[in-house]
């Protein structure tokens, strides 16, 4: 008889991706139309909820809601190909080995630890003396979001954007193009677009409270509220530290690439010592199943029951063809 499998919980994951140099992201009207019209066709397909994002230059932080692994690798892998693809045709550059490898995906396991990450992303602007605030960023991100939706764990906030095709695109005269430029291309993209589907961009800012099961409105108003207490106080102290730059970014990509000390990977976020070894021993359990598992398969069995949240390998090879 075959197991039925118990439902699993969705987690809270935090993605952070850069590349390799330069900086391919800047804070223009062009790049947030990239970007999200990219967000809104993955998700019409991926079977995960953005919480929020913040984009920097080279980087970016996102927050997800997810129990399908599989769908969150798919959908950073995918956003970075088309972004990569989007960039070659802006900049007429027929190969462009963009991002690192070494993305972060890591799963938040327990409220502390995520509190202090959407703090995290939202200073992210302020710490690198773009802004004295977040409210001041034009990059795309969604701070105004997560102050205005309800405190529902459900709430959400819809944009409707364009499915905006590689095609639509026109190369840049010059990395950083004028904003009469940058104009004329957004309008020539958005009249290609209008006569195709559009998709959405779905956000539900507090839907990563749920993972901790807060789901009471008063309780998810206080957490708010002391997020947005810690960016404050982070702002006021940074204020006097930091000139903001007052500059238009281009797209440059093309900076001499310095070698990044190799460290290693962050998949998981907590606030104490004991959730962290909690978790290490359960993902060596983990590790340990698929390696029983991948021995099975070697020897021929072909129904082997692989444990939840791994990516089943091919079957090996079992013999030589003549």
């Amino acid at each position: 008889m075959r197991k039925r499998r118990m439902p699993r919980s969705k987690k809270m994951y935090d993605l952070c991706f850069r590349s390799l140099r330069g900086l391919p992201l800047p804070a223009r009207a062009l790049t947030t139309l990239l970007i999200e019209s990219i967000i809104g066709r993955l998700l019409c397909s991926q079977a995960i909820i953005v919480c929020g994002y913040v984009w920097m230059s080279n980087h970016a932080h996102i927050q997800v809601f997810s129990l399908d692994c599989s769908a969150l690798t798919h959908f950073h892998e995918r956003l970075k190909k088309r972004l990569t693809d989007f960039l070659k045709r802006l900049l007429s550059i027929s190969q462009l080995n963009l991002w690192d490898n070494n993305t972060n995906i890591g799963e938040v396991l327990d409220l502390e630890a995520a509190i202090a990450r959407v703090v995290y992303a939202y200073l992210n602007p302020v710490r690198a003396g773009l802004v004295r605030s977040i409210d001041e960023y034009s990059g795309c991100n969604t701070w105004k979001e997560f102050l205005s939706v309800p405190a529902d764990v459900n709430a959400s906030v819809e944009k409707e954007v364009p499915w905006v095709l590689l095609t639509d695109m026109e190369p840049l005269s010059r990395e950083n193009p004028s904003l009469s430029e940058e104009r004329t291309l957004i309008n020539s993209v958005l009249e290609r677009a209008s006569s195709r589907e559009r998709n959405t961009v779905r956000v539900m800012p507090l839907k990563w409270l749920e993972a901790f099961k807060i789901i009471d409105p008063i309780e998810i108003e206080r957490i708010r509220q002391r997020i947005i207490a810690q960016v404050r106080e982070e702002e006021a102290r940074l204020a006097p530290k930091k000139t903001p730059l007052r500059r238009i970014e281009g797209f440059v990509v093309t900076d001499a690439y310095v070698p990044r000390k190799k460290g290693r990977k962050v998949f998981m976020y907590a606030s104490c010592k004991e959730l962290r070894w909690a978790f290490l021993a359960t993902f060596r359990r983990f590790i340990n199943q698929c390696t029983e598992c991948y021995l099975l398969m070697k020897q021929g069995y072909t129904d082997v029951p692989w444990p939840p949240g791994c990516f089943k390998p091919p079957i090996p090879r079992l013999c030589n063809a003549l």
